[in-house]
């Protein structure tokens, strides 16, 4: 049993939900990952309406978001063990989960003595409550509900209609006839994977379709123009084409900017020693270590008229084996000492146009 009186918030983000979390399922980098460092393109507003009146106000950050990738999320507010849980600790949480760029499925409040699980869209009443010496018998049951595979069966798995509508006024096959992404905030915590140059640089979506996929979620297929010089090496180290499938297990494409829709695009592979790469501003060489890539995109948008419309996230997260000792000194000579875990992120803003609606 914890010793709760000797912990405060981050011993219970630490060693009480964290370790939750992981025998859930979920765990950083992967399709069912743990994210700790949540950016908001548009902190209050959605697309710059910043005294918009029903966009919820942010109170703080909750500590956790658990995602599925591309099927749903659900979101981890800690307490420390020595404050209740409270209405207000509730509804501060709750502007979190219900946030447009976050459409959490259900939050979790906890001080670790106790757990409150609700739905997002209802606030009456717990769905869930225990007490920390309860979690075993409980855990099952939990996992029905939040676990990777339980937050996949909330997407409809039967094959959709033949004719469904991808939304109000659209058809059910839409071809993509072209748009724009513009890249913004890049940043990384490593010169290796240094992306500020990209900050400002628009590129021309050229075509691609937007359907159902087999398991009924919403499937958009877009094809992007030739990426300039770094974008190209950055997917040339990450093994990635300009082709891009993003996925969403909302049942249609919003046309409402209050509650817009979040497609993603989630890949991970390994590039292993000798293979021939594009290093960010240092040309190709071979790989003297094997690299592992986790890249995440989020489009949170709307269709409005015959454009879908929105802001974008990505992030980027890495594990490199074995650095030969001779070569992380080389490369830390010249560009500084290599974190545990080199990660780049930014965001953007993008227009999709469509045609056929």
């Amino acid at each position: 049993m914890p010793k709760f009186d000797d912990m405060n918030e981050t011993d219970v983000r630490e060693m009480i939900v964290r370790p939750l979390l992981t025998s859930l399922g979920y765990a950083h980098g992967t399709e069912a990952s743990i994210r700790t460092e949540q950016t908001f393109r548009y902190g209050k507003a959605f697309l710059g309406r910043k005294n918009a009146k029903k966009d919820p106000d942010l109170a703080g950050r909750a500590d956790y978001i658990l995602e599925v990738a591309s099927y749903g999320r659900w979101v981890a507010e800690v307490k420390a063990p020595s404050e209740e849980i409270t209405r207000d600790a509730v509804e501060q949480a709750h502007t979190y989960a219900a946030h447009p760029e976050v459409a959490a499925l259900f939050f979790l409040v906890t001080n670790g003595r106790k757990f409150h699980l609700y739905r997002t869209s209802s606030l009456d009443a717990p769905l869930m409550a225990w007490a920390f010496e309860e979690m075993d018998e409980i855990f099952l049951a939990l996992g029905n509900l939040v676990s990777p595979d339980a937050i996949k069966r909330k997407v409809k798995l039967l094959v959709p209609d033949a004719g469904k509508p991808l939304a109000a006024g659209v058809a059910s096959n839409v071809q993509i006839i072209g748009g724009f992404v513009r890249y913004e905030d890049h940043e990384s915590n490593h010169a290796l994977l240094a992306m500020d140059s990209i900050n400002g640089l628009e590129l021309p979506i050229t075509s691609g379709r937007v359907s159902r996929a087999s398991d009924g979620r919403l499937h958009a297929q877009l094809n992007m123009a030739k990426a300039a010089p770094m974008m190209g090496e950055l997917n040339a180290l990450l093994q990635r084409e300009d082709d891009y499938d993003f996925y969403s297990s909302d049942e249609y494409v919003s046309t409402d900017r209050d509650r817009p829709t979040i497609f993603q695009n989630f890949v991970e592979n390994y590039t292993p020693a000798g293979a021939l790469v594009a290093f960010p501003g240092f040309g190709k060489a071979p790989m003297p270590f094997g690299i592992r890539m986790a890249a995440r995109t989020e489009a949170v948008g709307y269709i409005d008229g015959d454009t879908f419309k929105g802001t974008m996230q990505l992030s980027y997260e890495f594990a490199f084996d074995s650095i030969p000792p001779m070569v992380r000194r080389a490369l830390e000579a010249q560009i500084g000492p290599i974190p545990a875990t080199p990660r780049a992120q930014g965001g953007g803003v993008f227009e999709v146009k469509l045609l056929n609606l």
